[in-house]
């Protein structure tokens, strides 16, 4: 079973879009809504999500969380979602790292 640990719905789209996955593609999760102040990682959050970020999904002892990663995660596991291919887990586990590069360098400039 997943647990999803996510903000406010209303307020972070990047939570909304894994809740909305899961939900649209009927994959079964808990939920976990937490509270979230602020922009970036919170100490408070570490308890759940190792980078301290929210949405973090839960599976099988280990966690993904960033939004893109837990896509491709979801797709990895349950192949009618779209993307075949990769190992389980490998895509979830190579994007974070990936993204939080991009991310700098975009907010770097332009390099």
């Amino acid at each position: 079973m997943y647990a999803l640990y996510f903000g406010n719905k209303n307020y972070s789209s990047w939570s909304l879009r894994p809740w909305v996955l899961m939900k649209h593609f009927e994959i079964p999760f808990e939920e976990h809504q937490v509270q979230v102040s602020g922009k970036g990682a919170h100490a408070g959050h570490r308890g759940y999500s190792a980078n301290g970020l929210v949405p973090c999904l839960h599976v099988d002892g280990f966690q993904v969380w960033d939004t893109l990663a837990i896509a491709e995660f979801l797709a990895e596991r349950h192949p009618g979602l779209g993307r075949p291919g990769a190992d389980q887990g490998q895509g979830a586990l190579a994007l974070p790292p990936i993204v939080a590069a991009s991310q700098a360098l975009a907010i770097d400039g332009d390099h």
